[in-house]
Formats: C-alpha cells, sequence, structure tokens
C-alpha cells in the first residue's frame, strides 16, 4: 500500500526523550565508554533496569524463580491480569540476558533460578503431554480445542502450577527459546545439566519432530494468527544447535530421544528458513507478514541468520519502524488506537476467528509501537560492528539505543516515571504507554544493549555490583 511505502521511505531517527535527564545520551553520534557507564549509572539509581521487583513469590514471599511479565508500577503488581503470569519466552530470554550481563552475580544465580522453575514446571505437569503425543496417543494440530493439550508455553509463577484457563499454548518458539537458554548456561558451565533436565530435552525435541514444527501453523511470538512463522523455526533451530554442541563437549553423552531427532530437526528447520526468510510468513497467504519485528530475535540474541538475510532482516524491520518505537508487523490491531475503549479487557487473548474481528479496527500508522526492538537491534549492529569494526555499523548501534532511552517512561506517564515500557499506542489522539508497563522483557533488551555498547567500546559490559536482584 502507498501508505506503507511513504512510511518506509522516511528515515529512522531519534525523538527527544521522555526523560530530559537522557537528552545528552539520545544523540547519534557514538557515545564513550564513560558516557555510556554514566547513562547506566543513571538508569540504575532510577530503577529502570531493576528487574527484581517483577520476581514471582511465594505465600511467604519467598521468590520462586519465574518473573511475571509486567513488574509492579505505580497503579499495582498486574495481579489480576493476565501480565501477572509468567509466559516461558519472556523468561527464556530474561534468564539469558541477566546471565549474559551478570554472569558472577546475581544475575546468573537469577538465571538458573528461572530455568530451573520452568524446568521443573514442565517435568511436573507437561511431560505427560509430551509423552502421548510422542507414542501417537494424542493429536494436537487441530482448532483451538487442541491446544490446551500442547505443553502450556504460560503458567502460575507464584506456585510454579499449571494455568487451568484456555489459553493459545500453540507456541513452538518458547519450546525453543526454553532449550536454547537452558543449553547456553550450561555450555557456559553456569548450569550444567542433571539427567532430569536431559531427559526433558529429549522429549521436548522428540515433541518438536513428531508435530513436524518446520510445517506446522503455530501463533507465533504474539500468540495470534495460525501460520507457519520464522520466528518460531528460528529458536528451535538455535536450540538444536546448542544441544548439539552440548553433545560434542561432553563424548560419550547419548541424544536422549530418538537418535536422529537433531539432525532432521537442523535439516528441516533450515529449508524451511531459507524459503521464508527474510519475510515472516508465507504460509498460509492470507497471513503473510513480509516484515516483523520478532525476526530481530533471530539476528540477537540466537544468531541463527548469516550477515546477508540478516542485513535483509534489517531493511524490512525498517518498513515497521516508528517516530517512538518498532511495530510488531503493519496492520497490527493489539493495542491500536484507543484499544481499552474497543475492549474492555485489554488482556483478552483471542481465537484466529476473533482476530478477524478485531483486525478489522487498524489503519496503517495507527500500529502500536513497541519498546522491545530498538535495544534489539542496537545490540546486534554491536555484534556486526564488533565482528567487522565498520563505523556505520557502530552509528547504527546508538542509534537504535538513543531510540531506547529516549521511550523510557517521563514524569507523566500513569504507571510511573523512568520505566520501560512494553508499547506505546494512541489514546484520544496521544501517543501513551500501554498498560503493561514496565515489561520486563523490554528492561533486560535494554540491559543486553547497554552491555553490547560497552564491548562495542572496549569495556568489560560487567557490572561494578550487583545491586539489581534483591530477593
Amino acid at each position: 500500500p502507498a501508505e506503507v511505502r511513504r512510511i518506509a521511505a522516511m528515515p529512522v531517527k531519534v525523538q527527544p526523550p521522555f526523560q530530559p535527564a537522557l537528552e545528552k545520551f539520545c544523540r547519534e553520534e557514538p557515545l564513550s565508554l564513560d558516557e555510556v557507564l554514566e547513562m547506566k549509572a543513571l538508569l540504575e539509581s532510577k530503577g529502570s533496569l531493576d528487574y527484581s521487583r517483577a520476581k514471582c513469590k511465594d505465600s511467604r514471599g519467598k521468590s520462586t524463580g519465574p518473573f511475571s511479565a509486567s513488574a509492579a508500577n505505580a497503579k499495582g503488581d498486574h495481579s489480576g491480569s493476565s501480565m501477572f503470569g509468567s509466559w516461558l519466552r519472556d523468561n527464556c530470554i530474561i534468564a539469558y540476558g541477566i546471565w549474559l550481563t551478570d554472569p558472577d552475580g546475581a544475575g546468573g544465580d537469577d538465571a538458573v533460578a528461572c530455568l530451573n522453575a520452568i524446568a521443573c514446571f514442565l517435568l511436573t505437569y507437561q511431560s505427560h503431554k509430551m509423552e502421548l503425543v510422542i507414542n501417537g496417543h494424542k493429536e494436537v494440530k487441530g482448532d483451538e480445542k487442541t491446544w490446551m493439550d500442547r505443553p502450556h508455553i504460560r503458567f502460575i509463577g507464584e506456585t510454579g502450577k499449571e494455568d487451568t484457563k484456555w489459553y493459545n499454548h500453540k507456541q513452538n518458539d518458547a519450546l525453543g527459546y526454553f532449550l536454547w537458554a537452558r543449553c547456553q548456561l550450561a555450555l557456559a558451565g553456569k548450569m550444567p545439566f542433571t539427567g532430569e533436565h536431559l531427559k526433558l530435552c529429549g522429549q521436548l525435541f522428540d515433541f518438536l519432530r513428531v508435530i513436524e514444527c518446520w510445517d506446522d501453523l503455530d501463533a507465533g511470538h504474539w500468540e495470534e494468527h495460525s501460520a507457519q512463522h520464522a520466528s518460531s523455526l528460528g529458536p528451535v533451530l538455535a536450540a538444536t544447535r546448542s544441544f548439539q554442541q552440548v553433545l560434542r563437549t561432553n563424548p560419550g553423552w547419548l541424544f536422549p530421544g530418538k537418535s536422529d531427532t537433531l539432525t532432521l530437526l537442523e535439516t528441516k528447520l533450515e529449508a524451511a528458513l531459507k524459503q521464508i526468510l527474510p519475510n515472516e510468513v508465507i504460509t498460509p497467504y492470507k497471513n503473510a507478514k513480509d516484515a516483523d519485528g520478532a525476526l530481530i530475535f533471530l539476528c540477537y540474541p540466537l544468531d541463527v541468520v548469516d550477515q546477508a538475510v540478516g542485513a535483509q532482516i534489517l531493511e524490512r524491520i525498517e518498513t515497521i519502524t516508528g517516530h517512538i518505537a518498532v511495530c510488531r508487523y503493519r496492520k497490527d490491531s493489539y493495542w491500536c488506537k484507543d484499544y481499552k475503549e474497543l475492549y474492555a479487557d485489554p488482556t483478552k487473548h483471542f481465537t484466529d476467528e476473533e482476530l478477524k474481528e478485531r483486525d478489522a479496527n487498524i489503519k496503517i500508522g495507527e500500529e502500536a509501537q513497541w519498546c522491545l526492538f530498538d535495544p534489539m537491534i542496537s545490540a546486534y549492529y554491536g555484534k556486526l560492528y564488533q565482528r567487522t569494526k565498520k563505523e556505520d555499523f557502530l552509528k547504527k548501534q546508538q542509534l537504535y539505543l538513543a531510540r531506547a532511552l529516549a521511550a523510557i517512561t517521563g514524569d507523566d506517564c500513569e504507571f510511573g516515571a523512568w520505566m520501560c515500557a512494553e508499547a506505546f499506542y494512541l489514546a484520544k489522539g496521544k501517543w501513551q504507554p500501554n498498560d503493561n508497563t514496565p515489561l520486563v522483557w523490554t528492561m533486560v533488551d535494554l540491559k543486553m544493549a547497554i552491555y553490547e555498547m560497552e564491548i562495542s567500546l572496549g569495556g568489560s559490559g560487567k557490572p561494578s555490583s550487583s545491586s539489581c536482584a534483591v530477593s
């Protein structure tokens, strides 16, 4: 459409920050290492990077390991909404990020606790479901009636129990993220594999094989339209390669499942991604997406695409980049204009048929702009700069870091100042943060972006102290 072409032609810019104290850091010229450290200290002093406020706690107030999707804000802790739940996808990216940026401190310990809690949930409540599918006793590739029979990708963090309320658990990327993150901490020596965790990984890989995840029409990162999502295939491919590396570094270990599962998955997933990328969806055609913010995670931190495909993904993402942040995709109706007036319950979960009705409300340019992506784009440009030392990559790394900083909430935000929002949406003619503020996923994405900027400028990326994760 002409409107998409017009938006795509606009250069990516940095808007003035909502917090004036960040203005000196929100420029296109690369910062110095001292300035990055100053900026990080400022954010830490304001609590912008304090993920501990989202730790799930039991009835005695003790941390249980996982995180709720949104952290407490000036209006409460999101209890009673779906954002109080613990998503595998969010938690695994969070666990990886806090380990990466603080491997020997509280961040690393919190990452281990988080992944242990997810593993315990899966072993206790989901393993038997996978065995039924693996052994041919349950079919889970049907309509929404079958979605609860899949391994659940969201659970009750305070208790570690399954949430029995209907939900779309048809999300293969979430399973891939858990497998990948678990392997990363094992390969780093931070979280060696146990027998139970090896067994769980074997079940997950065999489940993904049996459902033919490379052709499966799942709900993708955004839990919406059933399709073959490149962003769902990428995490599983990253996990497959990582687990193969685990086996190589442990001579004598056997794969705890069907002997050819990893080889089959890698071959099928690579072929599918080669056909789809740099698109997000080509099948079915009615749900086709040529640009989606979720694809940045295939570039960073998953690192499953080469530099040429990464460049194509970045070019596509520019077509969904807004003045504040980045849309998930064009014609995305979630948190569209005046969303809370259209839907009394902004946390409502939609079936495929209900999505068709919701999508009728959207106009191009009125999509919510999400704060997850700018930090990851910055981090990926950082990796490219670190490999090549090309100044253009450093400039782009700074541009997207500046945009991420500029989106930190101002003093007039109803949910509180100095917060990392999930998204900005149009409400009564004004762009403002949505209710899911602060989003822990955004917080930790920003932590990783700052870490990579420090590395690019010759720093260590490591904290001077571990004060951000108090139980």
